[in-house]
C-alpha cells in the first residue's frame, strides 16, 4: 500500500513546522504562515506544491516573503491586507537562497523516501537560517533597509514609487536612473518609467534626452 504523501506533507506543515510560528504570533491559512503588523507590513512563509505531483511523488518549495502594504497598493491599486500573499511581497526568497542548499529549491516526498529524515533536515534549516532571517525583521524600517541595501523587487518601478513616497527620494531617484538606462531596449517598460517620472515629479534630467540612457 502506497503512503499518503498529501498527509505526510500536511504533517510536515501543520505538526512539525507550524507550532514554532504559532508561538511567534503568526496565523496559519492553508499552507501559509503569515505575520501581520498594524503598521502596514508583514512576513510570510508559503509552502507551494508542484502542479505535477502524483500518488508516488510530491514536490514542493518553501518561499519566504516580506510584505509592505504600500508596495502592494502601488502594485495592484488595492491591498489584500491581512490576507496578503507571497507574490505580493516586496522581498521574495526561496529558502534555498537563504540556506545555500537544494540548488533547485524543490523538496521531494516519494513513496520510498524517509519522510522523517526530510522533516529533520527541514527543521534544521528553519532553526539555523529561516527563523533568524525572519526574526531580524522587527519593523517596517527593517524591510526598507533591505531595499536600500540594494535588493531589487520583482517590479522595480513599483519599488521606486514605494521608496519615493516613503521619504527615500534619493534612493528612489538612483534606482530610477538605473532602471531608465536599462529600459532603452524595452519600449513598454520605458513608457512605464516615463509615466512614473511624471507622476512623481522626478527631475527632468533623469528622463529627458540629456539624462541617462
Amino acid at each position: 500500500m502506497l503512503p499518503d504523501l498529501t498527509s505526510d506533507f500536511n504533517e510536515l506543515v501543520k505538526d512539525i513546522l507550524w507550532p514554532a510560528f504559532k508561538k511567534l504570533g503568526y496565523k496559519k491559512s492553508g499552507n501559509n504562515f503569515r505575520y501581520v503588523d498594524a503598521d502596514g507590513w508583514g512576513k510570510i512563509v508559503q509552502f507551494e506544491k508542484a502542479s505535477y505531483n502524483s500518488a508516488t511523488e510530491l514536490s514542493f518549495v518553501i518561499n519566504v516573503g516580506l510584505y509592505l502594504l504600500d508596495y502592494d497598493y502601488y502594485l495592484c491599486g488595492e491591498t489584500s491586507g491581512k490576507r496578503f500573499t507571497e507574490p505580493a511581497c516586496v522581498v521574495r526568497k526561496r529558502i534555498s537562497t537563504l540556506t545555500g542548499n537544494s540548488p533547485t529549491g524543490w523538496f521531494v516526498l516519494t513513496s520510498i523516501s524517509d519522510k522523517y529524515l526530510l522533516f529533520s533536515q527541514l527543521q534544521t534549516k528553519f532553526t539555523q537560517q529561516i527563523y533568524p532571517y525572519l526574526a531580524a525583521v522587527k519593523d517596517k524600517k527593517a524591510i526598507y533597509a533591505i531595499l536600500l541595501a540594494g535588493h531589487r523587487a520583482d517590479f522595480p518601478s513599483v519599488q521606486i514609487e514605494t521608496l519615493y513616497r516613503a521619504g527615500y527620494q534619493e534612493a528612489a531617484r538612483e534606482l530610477f536612473s538605473s532602471e531608465f538606462a536599462y529600459s532603452s531596449t524595452n519600449k513598454y517598460y520605458h513608457a512605464t518609467l516615463l509615466k512614473l517620472a511624471a507622476r512623481l515629479g522626478l527631475p527632468a534630467a533623469l528622463w529627458t534626452a540629456e539624462g541617462p540612457q
